[in-house]
């Protein structure tokens, strides 16, 4: 890696000398690039302090922000005027981890804010959000103390030093929302009740008189055994809510919570079966999420279809994806067809009558390169067979291109590894598409990133 590296700097340093610069000595040519002298001086200033603390670097397990130096804004002047460096001091026992702040004076340079010190074995994760709503961002720490053990802290930093805001242990996850939409961010902290008596729980911890206060709490569904993502987002009558996804031991269900004058409200939890069961799942890989881009988040229902051919045919599914309301009622805005298998979904357009559609995979030829799923009509379930309309190929191999040009194949997308294209026959069934109008409902999976 080093030597493509520095023959490319090589690379770069002759064409400047082909386009009229002026030749330099050999030696030059080889340099590594200068970091500017403020970032020398802070490593300088991080050697120091970890020299002095008898510290290494720390591991930060989860997020978005997982660098031992992180370059921050933390009072929101678009200026990234303080540093966070993470360390681990080994021969302190009770709290080895420490999180050390270093800002820029009037001249540039990094100096030693404050050291924060921490119980644990690693640091979870780390965040920043305004808690208090003065424009500034706080600093929050889950410290790991063991597996699924953690504690959290949250400090904002007046004057010389800093302030801790709140400490407590949890065993899932937390989340930063407005939920009350007052321009600060509140923190939800997500427990599993160890007792195993059903007490599962989200806090709610809200910025009252200095302090994060525990304002209220919701009940999360009984069956809990992981907290597996949670975010933000609309719910249909506009009205804003958390969505928290829970792996249960059959499946997953999402807990919808809003935020009334009682306080934080799981607006989807049955009383008497303590679950969410409008909004609980199986069968499939897909999650909550805004899936038609209208600021609402959508829960997936999927629903089986019958096989074309039941005779050892993996079973296939639509997803119904469901929109909530504040009072906790759902309703279908949209279905799916997702092939995780092969990175893709297919949003089905309202007229058709679904009853008279089934899906099949064709993987005989994936020894060439080629995948398929194919849409059949089959309006007869008595006496009719079904029939081919509609083909979704997924092409790799050396030949992808020229296999995607063949008759009656309409290319949908192409990324580095594969090629998406479709054949329609409008013949067997005027279904309301053409080529057109399937690549406008086709989309790539992404990936979905969730915080613990």
């Amino acid at each position: 890696m080093k030597r493509r590296f520095y023959a490319a700097v090589l690379g770069a340093a002759l064409a400047l000398c082909l386009g009229g610069c002026v030749f330099k000595p050999v030696d030059d040519l080889y340099a590594l690039p200068v970091l500017p002298q403020e970032y020398r001086d802070l490593q300088a200033t991080i050697d120091a302090t970890m020299n002095e603390l008898g510290a290494e670097y720390a591991t930060i397990n989860y997020g978005s922000n997982t660098s031992t130096i992180q370059l921050l804004d933390m009072d929101g002047d678009g200026e990234q005027e303080t540093a966070a460096v993470f360390l681990r001091v080994p021969a302190a026992e009770e709290k080895p981890m420490r999180v050390c702040l270093f800002r820029q004076d009037s001249g540039q340079t990094y100096r030693q804010h404050v050291i924060l010190a921490g119980p644990g074995t690693s640091i979870n994760s780390v965040a920043y959000e305004d808690l208090t709503g003065d424009g500034s961002r706080e600093l929050i720490v889950s410290w790991q103390l063991s597996a699924g053990v953690h504690i959290l802290s949250a400090y904002n930093f007046t004057g010389g030093g800093a302030n801790e805001l709140m400490n407590t242990t949890y065993n899932e996850g937390y989340a930063t929302v407005d939920l009350d939409q007052d321009g600060r961010k509140e923190l939800i902290v997500f427990q599993q009740d160890a007792t195993g008596d059903g007490n599962n729980r989200a806090e709610y911890y809200d910025y009252q008189d200095g302090v994060l206060t525990l304002s209220s709490t919701g009940a999360l569904s009984d069956g809990l055994k992981d907290v597996v993502r949670s975010e933000s987002g609309l719910l249909s009558d506009g009205k804003l809510g958390m969505y928290v996804t829970l792996e249960l031991e059959n499946g997953y269900v999402t807990d919808v919570f809003t935020l009334d004058r009682q306080g934080l409200v799981n607006v989807t939890r049955d009383a008497e079966s303590g679950m969410s069961l409008t909004t609980a799942w199986t069968n499939t890989e897909a999650s909550a999420t805004d899936i038609n881009n209208d600021g609402v988040v959508e829960i997936p229902r999927p629903q089986m279809l019958t096989p074309p051919d039941p005779d050892g045919v993996p079973n296939q599914y639509l997803i119904y994806w469901q929109q909530v309301d504040s009072n906790g009622r759902s309703a279908t805005c949209g279905i799916t067809y997702h092939s995780f298998t092969d990175g893709w979904y297919l949003t089905l357009p309202n007229g058709w009558d679904i009853s008279n559609i089934t899906v099949a995979r064709d993987d005989g030829l994936s020894g060439r390169g080629e995948r398929s799923v194919v849409f059949y009509y089959w309006p007869d379930r008595e006496n009719g067979k079904p029939e081919k309309f509609l083909t979704i190929y997924r092409l790799t191999g050396s030949n992808r291109t020229a296999r995607s040009k063949q008759p009656g194949r309409t290319v949908l997308y192409s990324d580095s590894s594969a090629i998406y294209c479709a054949s329609l026959d409008v013949k067997v069934w005027n279904c309301g598409l053409d080529e057109a109008g399937v690549a406008q409902r086709f989309k790539p999976i992404t990936a979905a990133w969730s915080s613990r």
